[in-house]
């Protein structure tokens, strides 16, 4: 007996929310020193990836889990399904760039050092920059929550028809009425937001690329000098915002192109199954990744310098008066 397309895709949908639960879950309790004394942004940027990543697979799939299992959407269920997956999928691209340029600002620091310190309060950019991806996200995604309506003559008394097996991609659509803005929105827009920080986390990447070569043949006199933890964990920033480009770029490409040829291949009863794990991989796989940018070292960059409590001095000693 054949697996049918509503099956496979419960199965991919269950998968990768239970993957995306442990991976978020373990990502928040490795950073959750953060939380004690002064809330740290770099801690509120992780917070909001791991809010991103749980919305888009609690929300997400769980709609498409009960849409494969014979529940029809209404209408507010399509404009809930369409807007979290524009929101998430946005943001999740967003604050990936943000991460990786907060980690490419610190290894050119530590690649060049300042004579003088710029003397930017880094923490009250940084807050006002996660703020804003939040404020733009939502603004940004809000005509995908008035335009989308279900179409009820789709599929009505036909499950022969080749697009029942991708029937949640097809029922809910947006309909903007106008054919300019559906080409200047729905085909402009939407592509531009998410391929122009894609293409500026590419280059982002190869500089920290280029950043990390150089870093690997300065000398210091020809005397090695250990790093800290703090230089250690820029050092694992850099490399796993690398690797995080290369797991949601070719992701995102792909998922691209399945959806503009899904109408071609609407007869394979795989393709439903193979669009939830390309637009919902990153978010469960993504979280492993940021653990291992901490694993086993203090988190000094990320939580903020520790503080050292300065050694108290023997009330007996002497004093020279010579010190």
């Amino acid at each position: 007996m054949k697996p049918s397309a509503d099956m496979l895709e419960i199965i991919a949908c269950t998968v990768l929310i239970l993957v995306s639960v442990v991976g978020n879950t373990c990502l928040f309790y490795s950073t959750r020193k953060c939380i004690t004394g002064r809330l740290q942004t770099s801690f509120l940027l992780i917070f909001s990836l791991i809010f991103v990543h749980l919305i888009r697979n609690l929300v997400l799939n769980v709609m498409k889990i009960v849409y494969s299992s014979g529940i029809t959407l209404d209408s507010a269920g399509c404009k809930v399904l369409h807007f979290t997956a524009a929101l998430t999928a946005s943001l999740a691209i967003w604050f990936t760039l943000h991460f990786a340029l907060l980690y490419l600002w610190r290894l050119y620091r530590t690649v060049h050092p300042l004579s003088e310190d710029p003397g930017l309060d880094q923490q009250k950019h940084s807050l006002k920059g996660v703020s804003a991806l939040w404020v733009s996200g939502v603004a940004v995604d809000i005509p995908v929550l008035i335009y989308t309506r279900k179409l009820e003559f789709v599929n009505a008394g036909n499950d022969t028809d080749p697009l029942s097996t991708n029937k949640i991609y097809m029922d809910c659509l947006m309909d903007f009425g106008n054919k300019q803005v559906e080409f200047y929105y729905g085909k402009f827009v939407l592509v531009l937001i998410d391929i122009l920080p894609l293409a500026t986390l590419v280059f982002v990447c190869f500089w920290m690329s280029f950043l990390l070569s150089e870093r690997k043949k300065m000398t210091y006199g020809d005397i090695w000098i250990g790093d800290d933890d703090s230089e250690i964990e820029i050092l694992r920033g850099a490399k796993f915002s690398i690797l995080l480009m290369l797991l949601i770029t070719p992701l995102w490409i792909s998922h691209f192109i399945l959806v503009y040829f899904l109408k071609d291949l609407a007869a394979c009863i795989f393709i439903p199954a193979v669009l939830t794990a390309l637009s919902s991989g990153f978010s469960a796989l993504s979280p492993f990744l940021l653990i291992l940018v901490n694993y086993k070292m203090e988190l000094v960059f990320f939580c903020g310098t520790k503080e050292e409590k300065p050694t108290p001095q023997p009330t007996n000693v002497a004093l020279s008066p010579y010190a």
